[in-house]
């Protein structure tokens, strides 16, 4: 007769480990906003601030929202199999992406929405996870009293619409504690965030327009291929099947430095230049991976 045991994985020493897969900071908020663009978001919000020593991130959307028991879910970790048949439009793939972007940038994470005119509140804090590991993983609930006693969300949940989430980050603890490494980061995400969503930022004809903004600043659309302009050239559209499916394959080639201004040639070759920057371009529903 078999035996088995059921082994618990440590939840001090997982987290931890899932904090050190390799996000950097633009890629963790990029990942955060794949979920609010499943939920069909129109508008995004990224807020953060110093505070004092105490930095914070937050992602608020007006998506359809989550009620008691799907935000309990949303903060399970694999909380969908990658097996299963997705919808085509959904960017996630292993339940993972949320949690682990997040806790790539900090030790408590809070997660709130609004359904059908219900706030619920779920949290992560790594430091009670850690301060009790044999209790395993407990998720705590935020009861709507305490939203509003809590400064940071009360002030964030004036942003939310009838529905939607706010993904609040707190506890950053990778950074260096100066305030202008942070600025900096955050200017490198709006960067990173206006390439990987430029097909939403600014779609085609027919095609469904996302609003994100970064303290209130609107990004703007950054297309690699400067498709505008008049010495870029659009190469015939070829298809690559592979198992059953097809790839779709635009090939552009960008103009001539002497065709552009030393400013706009700058703006498009990037920190590789543009040797280094051609190759595939490989999108899944409309978002750079």
């Amino acid at each position: 007769m078999n035996r088995f045991l059921n082994i618990q994985p440590s939840p001090s020493a997982l987290v931890q480990s899932l904090r050190d897969i390799g996000y950097s900071m633009e890629s963790a908020i990029a990942d955060i906003i794949d979920n609010s663009i499943t939920a069909e978001a129109k508008n995004i919000y990224i807020n953060f601030a110093w505070n004092d020593e105490k930095p914070w991130i937050a992602v608020i959307d007006d998506g359809i929202g989550m009620n008691a028991a799907e935000l309990t879910d949303a903060m399970r970790l694999g909380s969908r199999n990658p097996l299963e048949v997705r919808s085509s439009r959904d960017l996630g793939r292993f339940g993972l992406g949320l949690k682990t972007a997040s806790f790539s940038q900090c030790r408590q994470l809070s997660l709130i929405s609004r359904k059908d005119d219900i706030l619920s509140g779920r949290e992560w804090d790594l430091d009670l996870i850690e301060e009790d590991s044999d209790n395993g993983w407990r998720l705590r609930v935020i009861d709507d009293s305490e939203m509003r006693q809590d400064k940071y969300i009360r002030d964030l949940l004036s942003l939310l619409p009838e529905s939607g989430t706010i993904v609040l980050l707190r506890k950053l603890d990778r950074y260096d504690g100066l305030e202008k490494k942070l600025n900096s980061l955050i200017e490198q995400t709006r960067t990173h965030l206006e390439l990987v969503f430029h097909r939403f930022l600014s779609p085609r004809r027919g095609g469904k327009k996302i609003n994100i903004f970064l303290n209130n600043g609107p990004l703007y659309a950054f297309n690699p291929f400067n498709p505008n302009h008049p010495a870029t050239r659009e190469l015939p559209e070829q298809t690559i099947h592979v198992d059953g499916q097809s790839v779709f394959v635009q090939p552009y080639i960008l103009p001539h430095y002497n065709k552009t201004s030393r400013e706009e040639y700058q703006r498009y070759s990037g920190a590789g230049e543009y040797l280094q920057n051609q190759g595939f371009y490989v999108y899944r529903n409309r978002r750079l991976i």
